[in-house]
């Protein structure tokens, strides 16, 4: 999914602060309930992501259609990495408006590092 992009603090697993660029939707990820969310820093003077390095995803499915995606997760913390299994979210759709829950929270991998 496409659209404007930020660039936010992403914690790795063992507290290093880095610099990514996301889309602005995956930052702003709620529910109707408002109980997941991200925790959200703007960069300031932490540096890019090292090259090798693969962000921690939590996965969703679109309730509707059963269609499924990812979105970075920024902080090990945050509400959304620790929210269970079928929790409902508002993931927004190309073109519609998002007024009510429209996806359920799945699985969630945790960060690699490669060396390069």
């Amino acid at each position: 999914m496409s659209g404007p992009t930020v660039r936010s603090v992403y914690t790795s697993d063992d507290g290093t602060a880095y610099c990514v660029r996301l889309p602005q939707w995956e930052r702003d990820i709620d529910n109707v309930a408002h109980t997941i969310a991200q925790t959200v820093t703007a960069c300031t003077v932490e540096p890019e992501l090292p090259k090798g390095f693969r962000r921690r995803k939590r996965y969703y499915r679109i309730t509707a259609t059963g269609r499924e995606g990812s979105l970075t997760v920024l902080d090990p913390l945050s509400t959304i990495n620790s929210a269970a299994a079928n929790t409902a979210a508002l993931i927004p759709l190309f073109n519609s408006a998002v007024v009510a829950n429209n996806a359920t929270l799945q699985g969630r991998t945790g960060e690699r590092e490669k060396a390069l």
